[in-house]
């Protein structure tokens, strides 16, 4: 039991941010499907929970930490798996899941998954509504490089799928 929290606290942050945290892991790797996605969010979850109470920011620590754990897995799956083997199942997604990731959010992460891996990143982290310095302090960057690679990540976007420039952020 952990002292001084509240679990219908956790258990409504859970709720709100789980979904959006795995489609953030699933946006930044297309190595890990959509239950390692999933998986890992669970790990970082698991990870805040001993340290709850004193997490000041915990939706910012969350992330990171699940970013963290995704490319370590990462990692590991181009570490284990030869590149011509093929997944022995298509990936399928939850029933639970799939109510949440509408077809226009995996439009979105097919071409995020397009652009050079910072400008994923980087977009990927302004799309989860983190500001320029969380995105930053974060990512080990200055907020000069965070708004360049949004700028680029912005025209590559664009380019692809061949719309005019609109407004800030």
């Amino acid at each position: 039991m952990l002292t001084g929290v509240d679990p219908d606290e956790i258990g409504a942050f859970y709720t709100r941010e789980m979904p959006g945290l795995v489609l953030f892991v699933k946006t930044l790797s297309s190595s890990l499907d959509w239950h390692a996605a999933a998986d890992v969010v669970q790990t970082a979850f698991e990870r805040a929970l001993p340290r709850w109470s004193t997490l000041s920011q915990p939706k910012a620590w969350l992330y990171k930490v699940a970013r963290n754990e995704a490319l370590a897995r990462c990692a590991s799956i181009q570490r284990e798996l030869p590149a011509d083997v093929l997944p022995d199942r298509a990936d399928e997604v939850s029933a639970a899941l799939a109510a949440e990731w509408r077809a226009e959010q995996r439009e979105v992460i097919e071409h995020l998954q397009t652009l050079p891996p910072k400008q994923r990143e980087v977009m990927t982290w302004t799309l989860a509504g983190f500001a320029d310095a969380e995105i930053a302090e974060a990512l080990g960057l200055s907020t000069d490089a965070v708004k360049h690679d949004r700028h680029y990540a912005r025209k590559n976007l664009r380019k692809r799928l061949g719309t005019q420039k609109e407004g800030p952020r």
